[in-house]
């Protein structure tokens, strides 16, 4: 088990490295990449979550994180 958290600290700067240079010059492909990972991203969170949190007839929690979430996107954009 520990010889796989050592590969995986390894190989995945390394698979970053290879996607950032394969990827520098096509940026439609590396935002739609992007866009696919942050619907991971999304439902990573109410995975593990938006469980916990009692809701009680409201949708306040999860229409936070995903209003957070787009919060953080367009900061990100406005400074690209």
């Amino acid at each position: 088990m520990l010889g796989i958290f050592i590969a995986i600290g390894i190989v995945g700067p390394v698979a970053a490295w290879i996607g950032y240079s394969l990827l520098a010059t096509q940026q439609e492909v590396l935002g739609l990449i992007m866009l696919f990972s942050s619907g991971g991203i999304l439902y990573l969170i109410f995975q593990s979550i938006a469980p916990n949190v009692p809701l009680k007839n409201s949708l306040a929690p999860p229409l936070g994180v995903v209003a957070g979430f787009m919060l953080g996107l367009m900061g990100q954009m406005l400074m690209s």
